[in-house]
């Protein structure tokens, strides 16, 4: 989430999508109620009328998963009225870069493909000067503009369409867009507020980038009041990230290194982003002093500059150890033993077939949990004949 909860007493409108926040984030709502006291409105947009429903300003209804075509029209709205935020858009978004002449949108693909179907990877940049900055275009009407990409691209998204499409009457698709659109003034600002209705499909992600996507129109991230706000379930969700409990991060959000990271200097060399821009802060450019910051602080004294600040203590990544990944190459014999802690994978991943064929792949198996899960008795259910021991709590 980009703001905190407290901060959504500052909106002016707020929008709710795929979330029944009154109910499920009780405390979230009680700042959204601040702001409908001091003269905020609430856009609600469910497939069912809900509790959170019952407190808004506008409720929609929609046909479940069709929110990318919802807020489709919005963004469609927001472009054909102007009703957006074209200082905020020119100097904090990319729309006024421009895209290599052979990106397009043709049969649902993106930029130029080739004979056989994929992709070229070539078409899919900006053009660049002599010393490799990104071409733009302030005025925004450049038509390899990324901005006249994006009216074009959009301009399907009209109401009648949409309407066809979510369910959802023509003059309510207006009512919603006309009021979240009404945050594009400076002194405005909108907030999006989602949980599980908008991420738990097959296109959550883009559902999530297409709110993005209008909320930057409005000039409404990194202000007070605007954002877009996930309503987390569980602290670990953000807390795997901040903590670096994910494989491919160490603390402060910084890459795992890789065998061919075989000194400091060679991590710090693929590691640190640069660029060309002279407009571009660049603040990942201090990589270095991230790093060597965390190397003091796990090594102490012993991380000196002479030992490369021990950097050579720490573990390399070699694979994609993903749960996905991890999982394929279980299913193809890759992977022969596996640990579990706090976690259920025989009905957890993404594909249960998938799943259950890795895990009969396994020579062996522990399972650390309070209860005997799925996984626990995985190799015990009728027809197997594996031996497997769930490994219980101590207090158990």
């Amino acid at each position: 989430m980009t703001n905190h909860w407290t901060d959504l007493q500052n909106a002016d409108v707020i929008l709710i999508i795929g979330s029944n926040a009154a109910a499920n984030h009780p405390i979230s709502f009680r700042w959204v109620l601040r702001a409908l006291d001091a003269g905020g409105k609430l856009i609600v947009v469910d497939p069912r009328f809900s509790r959170t429903a019952s407190q808004a300003h506008v409720y929609a209804s929609l046909r479940s998963g069709t929110d990318i075509a919802f807020i489709g029209s919005v963004i469609n709205y927001a472009l054909a009225a102007n009703r957006i935020q074209r200082e905020y858009v020119v100097a904090y978004t990319n729309a006024s870069f421009l895209l290599k002449p052979g990106y397009g949108f043709e049969d649902g693909l993106f930029g130029a493909t080739a004979a056989g179907g994929g992709y070229t990877r070539e078409h899919w940049d900006f053009q660049r000067d002599a010393n490799g900055a990104v071409l733009t275009d302030p005025t925004l009407q450049h038509p390899d503009s990324v901005f006249q990409h994006l009216k074009r691209h959009y301009a399907r998204y009209n109401f009648e369409r949409v309407s066809r499409i979510t369910g959802t009457p023509v003059e309510k698709l207006r009512e919603v867009a006309e009021l979240f659109t009404s945050t594009h003034r400076p002194e405005k600002s909108g907030t999006i507020m989602y949980a599980m209705g908008g991420t738990q499909s097959t296109h959550g992600t883009q559902n999530i980038r297409a709110f993005s996507v209008l909320q930057l129109l409005l000039g409404n991230i990194g202000m007070a009041g605007g954002g877009i706000n996930a309503l987390r379930g569980m602290p670990n969700v953000q807390g795997s990230t901040d903590h670096a409990l994910l494989y491919h991060i160490l603390p402060g959000y910084l890459k795992a290194p890789t065998p061919a990271d075989d000194s400091l200097k060679a991590y710090l060399e693929h590691a640190t982003p640069r660029t060309v821009d002279p407009l571009s802060a660049n603040w990942w450019g201090n990589y270095p002093k991230y790093t060597v910051s965390l190397l003091k602080a796990f090594w102490g004294e012993a991380a000196t500059a002479e030992n490369d600040f021990a950097y050579h203590y720490l573990p390399k990544t070699s694979d994609n150890c993903s749960h996905i990944a991890m999982f394929e190459a279980m299913g193809q014999g890759q992977i022969k033993g596996l640990m579990v802690f706090g976690q259920n994978p025989a009905v957890g991943g993404p594909n249960a077939n998938r799943g259950h064929n890795a895990l009969d792949r396994l020579e062996w198996m522990v399972v650390s949990d309070l209860s005997e899960t799925e996984t626990a008795a995985f190799w015990q259910r009728p027809g197997v004949d594996r031996v497997c021991h769930a490994a219980q709590h101590p207090s158990g």
